[in-house]
């Protein structure tokens, strides 16, 4: 496996997680690492300009929260994410090295409002005026918690109907493949993947690693979940065109046999249809086995998926000709 290639397992896990089989093709799992590499430059690349816009040579958080500001639901959980990181990190900063037993008990001592702090964007209009709209906080931060909360719990009941069957070996071996990342305790190497000093000046900080992990995380679940989609979509037109096969089939059988013979062929046919509504309504899970096993996410199934996502209306700024570049869509 070339050097290029350094998260084929994480990505393994994660797409496990997604819904994908618990050995997906190779060819799929590079695929996904260039394009998730491939956003990651983008991004990069964007933030700097935006910094650069700012005058200023470092790149900050609201640099790269600026980039995804549309998608109101991922900023809320990315938001949330980092205030729970400061807590923890304020946590630690007190009790020295202290271990995960004393700062579940020093979050859980405090309400959440006052020990999470809030991340606040310079270009929300209510940040412009906080001094007079500090009793509507409490309602702003009760919607966005709202829209999150709607979509952990999304992920939460799915997780739920997947780990029902499961035997203790798998439930452990599932949790751990919930804990994959791009970039915990894998900086350095994350750098080096993402060949960030050839984009930024200054090396980053943990933050900005840090919401690139989250960032990195949404894009695999994103890919995969639309692939399976598309997979799904494409295995039922494959079904329907097999059943209108097998229908022309045993109508040319009922035309060149006698009555018995129809009878026998069309009480068959009626057998095999009511056979395979059967095993359609049978519930899968990621652990079922036969025979109801599934095929894993080709590449044509994730090309297709990058390529709906990343059909999006540019503006036309050429009207005196020539070369623009062509501008990624973040995922």
């Amino acid at each position: 496996m070339s050097v290029r290639y350094r998260y084929q397992t994480e990505i393994q896990q994660m797409m496990f997680v997604f819904g994908e089989v618990q050995d997906p093709l190779q060819e799929t799992t590079m695929l996904i690492e260039d394009i998730v590499r491939s956003q990651v430059i983008e991004i990069c690349i964007m933030a700097a300009a935006q910094a650069h816009k700012r005058g200023s040579r470092y790149m900050s958080t609201e640099d790269l929260i600026f980039l995804i500001r549309h998608d109101r639901p991922k900023v809320t959980r990315l938001k949330e994410y980092l205030s729970w990181k400061d807590v923890r990190r304020n946590v630690k900063d007190r009790e020295g090295d202290a271990g995960d037993d004393i700062i579940d008990e020093a979050a859980a001592d405090k309400p959440t409002k006052s020990g999470k702090k809030k991340v606040k964007l310079s270009w929300e209009l209510a940040n412009c005026f906080s001094e007079n709209l500090l009793e509507n906080d409490d309602d702003e931060d009760d919607i966005e918690a709202s829209n999150m909360h709607s979509e952990s719990l999304k992920r939460l009941r799915y997780a739920d109907e997947v780990t029902k069957r499961m035997t203790r070996d798998e439930y452990v071996h599932y949790s751990e493949c919930r804990q994959a990342s791009f970039t915990y305790r894998k900086g350095k190497k994350f750098r080096d993947w993402a060949s960030m000093s050839s984009y930024i000046d200054v090396k980053p900080n943990d933050d900005i690693i840090d919401i690139l992990g989250f960032l990195t995380f949404e894009m695999v679940s994103t890919v995969t979940e639309t692939a399976l989609a598309i997979k799904k979509d494409l295995d039922r037109a494959a079904a329907n065109v097999q059943d209108i096969t097998n229908g022309i089939l045993t109508q040319n059988e009922q035309s060149t046999s006698g009555g018995d013979s129809a009878n026998s062929v069309g009480t068959n046919s009626k057998k095999r249809k009511a056979g395979s509504m059967d095993a359609g309504n049978e519930s899968i899970s990621l652990f079922s086995g036969p025979p109801t096993i599934r095929s894993p996410l080709e590449a044509k199934h994730v090309h297709e998926a990058f390529r709906r996502l990343q059909r999006s209306p540019q503006p036309i700024k050429n009207f005196r000709g020539g070369l623009v570049r062509t501008r990624v869509s973040l995922i």
